[in-house]
């Protein structure tokens, strides 16, 4: 029995030919190995030569990052995602719990029970990862995440899920009692963190120095980086609240 593709793997092949044909910075190899760190070399070719019509969850994250691409990018929210051998789960149902400004810091306030909804996500691809879910607001990131989408995050854990440069990254700030979210591209200048806009706005081109905030960074102006976006979800219709 043939098992069902978690991914639109058309698609995928389109974006691959794409980032790997005449003139790009990228040859198939370069990317695989990229992607791999170094493992596979001939990972971006057998898929677009059709030898592997379903990769791994991981591969597809690690092509994302390559290619300083959203995962949504690569998997549309379109397509349709289906258990597979060596995966927990198929669909689950993911609650959006509040919304982050993407461009300035916004209080953090969590939505009202009647106010929440849920989305549809696939296996988490962290086993034992916290998933959460927060609507983008704002226009920094618009160039990859449109505002009105639906963010599917992962739960930073210092130890053992931990953000690396070129991440999307969910950033809060606690001001005394005052606690701030924003979203944006994680960097790193050898020194410090930081935090860039991917955004057509001239205005939101001035980027955020955070240094270098971990799990013990929690005195009264601290910052830390509590999500790692792993998909962002387009709404097909404004709801009203």
């Amino acid at each position: 029995m043939t098992e069902k593709a978690l991914f639109d793997i058309v698609h995928l092949r389109t974006v691959l030919e794409t980032a790997t044909g005449p003139g790009s910075k990228w040859n198939a190899r370069s990317l695989s190995l990229a992607a791999s760190a170094g493992k596979s070399p001939h990972l971006v070719r057998d898929i677009i030569r059709g030898k592997s019509a379903n990769p791994q969850l991981e591969t597809v994250l690690g092509l994302a990052k390559a290619l300083e691409m959203d995962i949504a990018q690569l998997v549309p929210s379109t397509a349709t995602l289906m258990p597979r051998v060596g995966m927990t789960g198929g669909v689950e149902q993911l609650e959006v719990v509040g919304a982050v400004a993407a461009g300035v810091w916004r209080e953090q306030t969590d939505w009202a029970a009647e106010d929440r909804y849920s989305i549809e996500v696939g296996p988490n691809p962290v086993a034992g990862g916290e998933r959460f879910a927060l609507r983008m607001e704002g226009h920094s990131m618009d160039k990859i995440i449109p505002p009105g989408s639906d963010l599917e995050c992962l739960r930073v854990s210092y130890g053992f899920v931990e953000p690396q440069p070129g991440d999307i990254v969910i950033v809060q700030r606690d001001r005394h009692d005052l606690h701030e979210l924003t979203c944006k591209r994680l960097d790193h200048d050898g020194t410090n963190f930081i935090l860039r806009a991917e955004s057509t706005r001239a205005e939101f081109q001035e980027p955020i120095v955070i240094g270098n905030p971990d799990e013990d960074n929690h005195d009264d102006e601290g910052v830390n980086i509590i999500g790692i976006v792993l998909r962002s979800h387009q709404n097909l219709f404004q709801r009203r609240r």
